[in-house]
C-alpha cells in the first residue's frame, strides 16, 4: 500500500505543481524568473564569481559601489558590463551590441573572453537574443510595463522576494541592441 501511495504521490505532484505555476497571473510587463545572464545571477553572484566564470576583464573601481568589470566576445560584436553594488554583489549586467566607449582601444585584449557568448538567450524559454526584433519581443514577454520611449520599453521581475528587479530593453530600428537587468541595492 505505502509504495502505491508513493508511486501516486510521484505522478501527481508534478501535475499539482504545474496547475499552480499555470495559474499564476503575472501583471503585465512582469515575468517571474530570476534575472541572469552569462552564468550570473542578480542579486546573488558576486565580482569574484564572475571574475572565475570570465576572468578579469576590464575593471573600472568608480562604477556602482564596489567596481564594474567590462567584457567583450571573442568576434567584437557585443560588449558585457556587469556592475558590482554592497558586499561586492552583482546587481547590473548590460549586454549591448559592439564595443563599449568605455573599453579603450589598448584595453580590448585585456577585455575579450571567450566565455561570453552574446548569441545566450534570455526572456522566457531563453528565446531572445540581441538582434531580435520587436516583434519576438511582444510574443515573448508581452507589453512591457513601462514603456519609457518607443524604442526603450521596462519589464519587472514579479517573484522577488524583497528589492524590486526589473529589465529594459533598447531598440534602433526595430531591433533589441541593449539588455540591461537590474537589481539595484536598497
Amino acid at each position: 500500500m505505502r509504495r502505491f501511495q508513493f508511486l501516486l504521490a510521484l505522478v501527481l505532484a508534478p501535475a499539482a505543481a504545474g496547475a499552480i505555476a499555470g495559474d499564476l497571473q503575472l501583471p503585465q510587463g512582469a515575468v517571474c524568473w530570476p534575472l541572469h545572464f552569462a552564468g550570473i545571477t542578480l542579486g546573488i553572484s558576486t565580482d569574484s564569481h564572475v571574475q572565475r566564470l570570465l576572468g578579469k576583464g576590464v575593471f573600472r573601481a568608480t562604477e556602482g559601489d564596489t567596481g564594474g568589470r567590462y567584457y567583450i566576445d571573442k568576434n567584437a560584436k557585443a560588449t558585457l558590463h556587469v556592475v558590482a553594488f554592497t558586499d561586492s554583489i552583482i546587481g547590473e549586467v548590460t549586454i549591448s551590441e559592439g564595443v563599449s566607449s568605455e573599453v579603450g582601444a589598448t584595453e580590448r585584449t585585456k577585455a575579450v573572453t571567450p566565455w561570453f557568448n552574446p548569441k545566450e538567450g534570455f526572456g522566457n524559454w531563453h528565446a531572445l537574443r540581441l538582434g531580435a526584433p520587436k516583434s519576438d519581443v511582444l510574443k515573448n514577454l508581452g507589453k512591457p510595463e513601462k514603456e519609457i520611449s518607443p524604442d526603450e520599453w521596462q519589464y519587472s521581475v514579479a517573484c522577488t522576494c524583497e528589492l524590486p528587479e526589473y529589465f529594459t530593453l533598447s531598440f534602433r530600428n526595430g531591433r533589441l541592441v541593449k539588455i540591461i537587468l537590474s537589481a539595484p541595492p536598497g
